[in-house]
């Protein structure tokens, strides 16, 4: 057998062991093969991997056999050519001896010269030129390596830039090139192996349709590396596979798939409020980051929706009446201990690590002791101790280290469950947790979650979602056919065009659900340091595996003991990194922190003009390769229509002036150092007046800066916890510490002109109370302006 194949543009040969010969790129006559030829297809079984020994083709069925010599197994394959791609179907496993069944089939891995772009997730791999793509085409069908088994030789390369472990990726990178592989198990057999990253777990088999490996599908293909979308598109099509649109355009290349969004923890009093500032921002989604007072029966927060459901769908209609979208958070199959699934009765579908037996009865008593037959479950190192009897929950606090085995410090009825008594023989199980305080459901139960989450957005209009914590499906035992049932009942429930995204799970088949992933988040550092390298990595993620490309979340605050009230600056900097990465974004504030920050209206309208101007294409490719880096600062000035001004922004370190470090008698005051990398301008500078010692009473009078020569004073008295904002005119502007304006004061001059270059700027002021406050200043220059419109296209 020598058969000769096409995969779209992609031409391939089989010979007579099965394996793949020739890659080759049919339109150039460029060979892409490796090695000696892959494999179509692996089987495994007891841990062993083995290769088909010899094959046979039948052109007119379109019917493939692939004989396991060691295993004494057929597996028959049906290949079906397409357009733009071929499919290859498992139909049918014929054991010719009493072994028993087979353990998984591996598609592959298929050996490719192709470096440059390897796509872990999506499953292609391109040099810029020629692309070669690998899909999953069903959900029992898995992108990646089986973890129970060892790499190959040739897989053992690191991904240093790759997002997930090894076993997890369609694609992966190899000293020749790179390699696609997927993988379907039989899941009616069970097994001992690996489950989210805790060895040996007794998984136990499946009973329904997608537990047969037979069935399991894959399409391969090759193509210009430009034509990569379309091509899964046609797959998609082709195959039946999701293919979610947004505002009628398929997902991956809609524009409205990358568009920002709102946080905030609306309710059904204040929808309206977060409406209008939605809207001020120019944004289309309002998104409530955590509206479920349970998981796993996702029943919403009285005190924000006091009428449940009804009252959500109130909501959303409201926001839908005004042109916006609602969405909400959730953390996929993460089961509250409030939840109706853990108490007061404890459902018996909850996952558990492990099963054992009581070795003696127990009354309903208190019992700090108990005997059971199999330690192993309950030294898995997890969160909680917590195991299920009956309808019983019980805690213990550690587990004997020899026979008889025994858990310790026992408490019954925990939870509000009740205690009762369990015979000799009763079966006890672990069950699986997390430091979020969480149990979660077996893949039986997990059917139920997806069910009620797809039940709420047809019955309330929600069109946004957030997979969080989707990899507690990992908990099931399933590894991705887990992932992939639960986004794929969901996604099958919801009648809406919904944007949704994921935690860091991409499995190849829910990429094509996935609208895209918003990873990034702001949490107890400052805007331009939560997680920047994270960020940034990410965007090469996005466009190596073809994912509209979004930043991340970043947090609006108010003035706290650690951070400052966001600035108009510090929203720029967020604003100008999208606008570079053509990314969209989060900006997560509660609705009492909108309501506080006395910026805001500044704030919202600063995106709404950069949105606008991202949405349209009106950044040249220069000028979004400078608003990439991270250490850059940028102003966007409105001008009419659609057309901008933008300005390089440099912000001086803060410069600082402490009393505790003048000399006796010196005045008040310091001489700063200060280089303008711009042309000659007015001073702009904000001061901030801080407490030192708590002393929230000490204040200052008189600030004064000289810049060459030229002085600027203020005859006003500027209290600890305030700013003084000056932008060049002969106003200043005296604000609390969260930049709500407290009066204004006029300037003693014209502003000083700050030279291009070098020089020193002087500050002096008088201050008041014991002990003193300090002050910091930061200086802001700008560049000459560069017209922004998306007229450049033209020419």
């Amino acid at each position: 057998m020598n058969a000769q194949l096409n995969a779209g543009s992609l031409a391939f040969s089989m010979d007579e062991a099965g394996r793949i010969t020739r890659l080759e790129d049919a339109l150039h006559g460029t060979g892409y093969e490796a090695g000696q030829g892959s494999p179509l297809l692996r089987i495994v079984r007891d841990g062993t991997i083995e290769c088909p020994c010899r094959a046979s083709y039948d052109d007119g069925e379109g019917k493939l056999s692939l004989y396991f010599e060691g295993s004494g197994v057929w597996v028959h394959v049906a290949i079906r050519s397409k357009e733009l791609y071929t499919s290859f179907e498992v139909t049918e496993i014929s054991e010719t001896n009493e072994k028993g069944e087979i353990d998984a089939v591996i598609w592959g891995p298929y050996e490719t010269t192709i470096a440059g772009s390897i796509g872990e997730s999506v499953g292609v791999v391109h040099n810029h030129k020629f692309a070669v793509g690998l899909f999953s085409l069903n959900a029992k069908t898995i992108g990646g390596w089986p973890s129970e088994l060892k790499p190959l030789a040739f897989a053992e390369s690191l991904y240093e830039d790759g997002k997930f472990e090894y076993n997890a990726c369609t694609a992966w990178p190899t000293k020749e090139g790179s390699l696609l592989q997927a993988y379907a198990r039989n899941r009616a057999k069970g097994g001992i192996r690996p489950v989210w990253g805790i060895n040996d777990i007794e998984v136990a088999p499946l009973n329904h349709e997608d537990a047969a490996i037979v069935g399991s599908k894959v399409a391969l293909f090759g193509c210009a590396a430009e034509n990569v979308l379309e091509t899964i598109e046609a797959v998609e099509l082709g195959e039946n596979l999701p293919h979610p649109t947004i505002e009628g355009v398929w997902g991956k290349v809609s524009p409205a798939a990358k568009q920002s969004y709102l946080i905030t923890n609306f309710t059904e009093e204040t929808i309206t409020e977060a409406v209008r500032y939605t809207k001020q921002a120019g944004l289309k989604y309002v998104y409530h980051p955590d509206p479920f007072v349970q998981w796993g029966h996702f029943v919403l927060k009285p005190e924000s929706f006091p009428n449940g459901d009804e009252g959500l769908r109130a909501s959303v209609e409201a926001a839908e009446s005004a042109g916006v979208h609602v969405g909400v958070h959730t953390l996929s199959n993460f089961t509250t201990l409030n939840d109706p699934y853990v108490t007061p009765e404890p459902d018996e579908r909850l996952q558990t690590v492990g099963k054992a037996r009581l070795i003696e009865a127990v009354s309903e008593a208190e019992t700090s002791e108990l005997i059971i037959d199999n330690p192993k479950p309950f030294q898995v190192s997890l969160y909680r101790q917590t195991a299920i009897i009956g309808k019983e929950l019980i805690e213990y606090g550690s587990v004997s280290e020899s026979a008889p085995w025994k858990l310790l410090d026992v408490r019954r009825g925990v939870n509000m469950t009740a205690a009762a008594g369990h015979t000799a023989g009763s079966g006890i199980s672990r069950l699986w947790d997390h430091p979020y305080n969480v149990f979660f459901p077996n893949i039986e139960l997990q059917d139920d979650y997806s069910e009620r989450i797809g039940q709420l957005f047809r019955y309330t209009g929600l069109k946004q979602i957030s997979f969080d914590g989707l990899e507690g499906c990992y908990a099931t035992g399933q590894d991705d056919y887990g992932v992939n049932r639960f986004v794929k009942r969901c996604y099958d429930g919801w009648d809406n065009e919904v944007i949704n995204d994921a935690s860091i799970v991409v499995s190849n088949y829910s990429w094509h659900v996935f609208t895209r992933f918003n990873w990034g988040e702001p949490w107890g550092v400052a805007t331009r340091e939560g997680q920047l390298e994270w960020r940034l990595s990410n965007q090469r993620y996005f466009e190596r595996n073809f994912i509209p490309p979004m930043l991340g979340w970043f947090l609006i605050r108010s003035a706290s003991s650690r951070f400052e009230a966001t600035t108009p600056e510090e929203i720029e900097w967020v604003l100008s990194k999208a606008a570079g990465f053509d990314a969209g974004f989060a900006l997560s504030a509660e609705m009492a922190v909108l309501g506080r920050n006395g910026n805001i209206d500044h704030l919202l309208e600063s995106v709404s003009s950069w949105e606008r101007a991202r949405q349209i294409g009106a950044f040249s490719p220069e000028q979004r390769e400078k608003l990439k880096d991270p250490k850059s600062d940028w102003h966007l000035e409105q001008l009419d229509g659609d057309r901008w001004n933008l300005y390089a922004i440099h912000l001086s370190a803060p410069l600082e002036c402490s009393p505790e470090e003048l000399q006796p008698g010196q005045p008040g005051g310091a001489d700063w150092p200060f280089y303008n990398r711009h042309d000659e301008q007015p001073l702009r500078f904000c001061m901030r007046v801080q407490s030192t010692y708590g002393n929230e009473e000490g204040f200052i009078k008189r600030p004064t800066i000289c810049v060459n020569g030229s002085y600027l004073t203020f005859e006003t008295e500027v209290r600890a916890g305030e700013y003084l904002s000056y932008n060049g005119e002969r106003i200043g502007i005296i604000m609390d510490k969260n930049w709500n304006v407290l009066r204004t004061v006029q300037a003693s001059s014209d502003a000083p002109i700050v030279r291009a270059g070098s020089q020193t700027l002087s500050f002096s002021c008088q201050f008041e109370g014991e002990p003193k406050p300090s002050i910091s200043v930061k200086v802001s220059t700008r560049s000459a302006p560069e017209a922004v419109h998306a007229d450049w296209k033209n020419g």
